[in-house]
């Protein structure tokens, strides 16, 4: 036998459950989102190693430089300038997830890089370009604070 349930505690009932999952929702949602958000300091402390990254990509290019000059690996566009290039654009995506950096910083990186690739398109001794190459990855690295 069917028992008869009134249609205003059918509504009730329903509006009850609708409630409880909405709010077992936004409490699912609030605690998923708070877990998986990225903190100031996350975001700072992957800035650092990305700068420290980019840093070191710039010292490995005297590897490239020597080799170029020397006649035993790429040509000096095909190994420095190239991966400057691909530095470059790098470094612009790294500076737009920095937005504490002033202009001035920015301008001060952006330097370093041109005084790199100015070094590999003068030709300059390996040992110049060493030492252009380890002072800009060091202004990079500072600047980024790595």
């Amino acid at each position: 036998m069917a028992l008869y349930v009134p249609l205003s505690r059918r509504r009730r009932n329903a509006t009850i459950v609708a409630v409880a999952m909405l709010i077992a929702g936004l409490i699912a949602g609030f605690v998923v989102g708070r877990s998986t958000s990225v903190t100031p300091s996350e975001r700072a402390s992957e800035v650092r190693s990305e700068g420290d990254t980019l840093g070191t990509r710039l010292e490995a290019l005297t590897i490239e430089y020597e080799q170029a000059v020397k006649g035993t690996g790429d040509t000096i566009q095909g190994g420095v300038l190239d991966a400057l290039d691909i530095f470059d654009t790098d470094l612009d995506q790294l500076i737009d997830q920095a937005p504490w950096l002033g202009q001035t910083q920015i301008d001060t990186i952006h330097h370093a890089s041109v005084e790199v690739r100015q070094a590999a398109e003068d030709a300059v001794s390996t040992d110049d370009f060493a030492s252009i190459a380890d002072t800009s990855a060091k202004v990079v690295r500072s600047t980024f604070g790595a």
